[in-house]
């Protein structure tokens, strides 16, 4: 079905066509005019003039030829993923990650700069702005970053983050200012959410949950294709959903958090009481037939497993796609989870849904972070702005 495209002033219709073009190429290209033509419902005319100036500006390039229906063979029309760079920021405990993204969310260059403990704040924007510096290459749209905790995504305000021990503190803002760059800032977990939903696991699904499992348990949530956050930008806090009232405190204060039994400090603590010294060594040990330390990895799955069947039944997706630094020990814990969330979800989703495991691995935090600068590049100025 043709597009619906706005009436009224021109100028608007003109960036409302490009903008259509542009998207439609990001998601299904590469594509004729004549696809395009019918795909967005802009009349041959409008739209040759259209793919000139796209090929002019060098944002749409000729790729080739499709096969033939009897007549000449049509000229295939793809973006070009060079024609600007993103940079991408990732805050952890101790480094600050960077990366230079493409267009097609492909990281072109990396670099990294150590933090140090629960840095202030104007360090922090000392350091990022060094690391931006150093990735900053030709036409640069802006800088995203992606941190844990809260974060008030229309302010640019890092209202709460654990790692740093930072309240109320103004990122996007300052980080302008040292850049001469736009600077969006994101929950790391929606981050990744919004990079397997434009270039992983996701791109299949309209509705998904993204769960990352690790230092804490997260989720980003993902609702007629569009990132969900919540009226005030905390859903996906599923690492604090209460699985045992009466279980051991939560490092938030509450009792039985999800995180208690699914995270790693569960991990850390098993490998303690076995006598192993860290998540590696259990990990090791389970995989060379120790039934205590298999039976650790198989608790903390049933424990997650019961967390997302509870998401599960709650906004009833249309997958479940995994990701996070313990992915690595997937085949420990990956079959107690997924027994727990089939068995115990309502036999219709249990039935249907997928489970996926994210993509993108560990650079989809980066690629997510440079995804929330290209969303904007990307935008329909009909649009409101997605926070």
């Amino acid at each position: 079905m043709p597009m619906r495209v706005p009436k009224g002033d021109q100028r608007l219709l003109r960036r409302h066509n490009r903008g259509l073009v542009l998207n439609l190429l990001r998601e299904r290209g590469p594509l004729s005019r004549t696809e395009l033509s019918q795909r967005t419902g802009l009349a041959p005319s409008v739209l040759t003039r259209l793919i000139r100036d796209l090929v002019a500006e060098g944002v749409v390039v000729e790729s080739g030829k499709a096969e033939s229906n009897g007549g000449r063979r049509p000229t295939l029309l793809e973006l070009n993923p060079d024609y600007a760079h993103v940079i991408g920021l990732k805050v952890e405990r101790a480094r600050l990650l960077g990366a230079r993204v493409d267009l097609g969310g492909r990281i072109r260059a990396r670099a990294a700069v150590d933090l140090p403990e629960h840095p202030r704040p104007q360090r922090f924007l000392e350091l990022a702005g060094q690391l931006a510096a150093e990735l900053l290459r030709g036409k640069t749209l802006g800088v995203g970053i992606g941190v844990s905790g809260f974060v008030d995504a229309v302010r640019g305000v890092d209202l709460y983050s654990p790692i740093l021990d930072w309240r109320e503190v103004p990122i996007s803002e300052p980080l302008a200012r040292v850049t001469g760059l736009p600077v969006y800032l994101e929950n790391d977990v929606n981050a990744l959410t919004l990079a397997e939903r434009w270039y992983g696991a996701g791109r299949a699904f309209r509705n998904f949950v993204c769960v990352t499992v690790g230092e804490g348990i997260g989720a980003g949530v993902v609702i007629g294709g569009e990132l969900y956050r919540g009226a005030f930008g905390g859903a996906g806090e599923v690492g604090h959903m209460t699985i045992d009232p009466d279980g051991p405190r939560c490092r938030c204060g509450e009792r039985g958090c999800l995180e208690v039994f699914a995270s790693d400090r569960f991990l850390l603590r098993r490998a303690g009481e076995l006598g192993y010294p860290d998540i590696g060594a259990l990990a090791a040990a389970a995989r060379d037939g120790d039934p205590a330390a298999q039976a650790a990895f198989q608790d903390m799955g049933r424990a997650l497993g019961i967390g997302v069947k509870n998401l599960v039944n709650l906004l009833n997706p249309e997958a479940v796609v995994l990701g996070g630094e313990r992915m690595e020990h997937q085949d420990l814990f990956l079959p107690a989870f997924e027994e727990e969330v089939r068995r115990h979800s309502f036999p219709k989703e249990a039935e249907i849904l997928a489970i996926e495991r994210a993509q993108l691995g560990e650079d989809g935090f980066l690629v997510g972070a440079a995804a929330l600068v290209i969303r904007e590049f990307f935008r329909l100025p009909t649009e409101r702005a997605r926070v």
